[in-house]
């Protein structure tokens, strides 16, 4: 026994010809074994721990500020909040300020609207105001377009925001490691020999 053993420790290969007997005699086969477990144990954790950080932090606030066309002298200052946990806007703000009609407008909707697109259309005090935020959740990248009217006079509305790095960047290109890595496991797999 010890002879053979001695003798199937000198192969290189586990696809060699004399495989089964490094296999029968358990001399490899409980350490690969023992080693697969620990690398798959490996990527799930690493899996969990970056959904976690995914939900860290679920509502994000964005903010802009632009020129109002149509009007001169006045500035637009936009908020919303957004869940990204259940895909809702919670809050969307507008606040007008300069020299025109709209200086001192502003307004919250503070209904919540589900998905990627917020719309508001209002007529408030003689004011309508017709609004509409398009977010893509997973870069940041964000338009805001509308217009404000108040007797005969329009002012529009214009933003778009390009994505950013930071943390959903960041947690884009984890996750993508993370996966090209589970492919790479199991076409290692894939590649095995048939046991016999």
């Amino acid at each position: 026994m010890l002879q053979r053993l001695a003798t199937c420790a000198d192969l290189t290969s586990l696809d060699s010809m004399n495989r089964d007997c490094k296999l029968a005699d358990g001399a490899l086969s409980t350490r690969v074994n023992g080693m697969k477990s620990y690398i798959q144990f490996g990527v799930v954790i690493c899996l969990i721990s970056f959904s976690i950080s995914a939900f860290a932090g679920s509502v994000e606030t964005f903010n802009y500020s632009t020129a109002v066309g149509g009007v001169n002298d006045t500035t637009v200052q936009g908020t919303f909040n957004y869940n990204l946990s259940t895909n809702t806007y919670t809050l969307a703000s507008l606040s007008f300020t300069g020299n025109s009609i709209f200086n001192g407008v502003s307004g919250k909707d503070l209904q919540p609207q589900s998905g990627n697109t917020f719309v508001l259309n209002e007529t408030v005090d003689g004011y309508t105001v017709s609004y509409t935020i398009v977010l893509n959740p997973l870069t940041g990248a964000y338009t805001a377009n509308g217009s404000i009217s108040f007797n005969g006079t329009t002012g529009t509305i214009g933003f778009t925001r390009a994505p950013e790095g930071g943390a959903q960047l960041a947690y884009l290109a984890a996750s993508g490691l993370a996966l090209f890595a589970g492919i790479v496991l199991a076409g290692k797999q894939r590649r095995r020999p048939a046991e016999n």
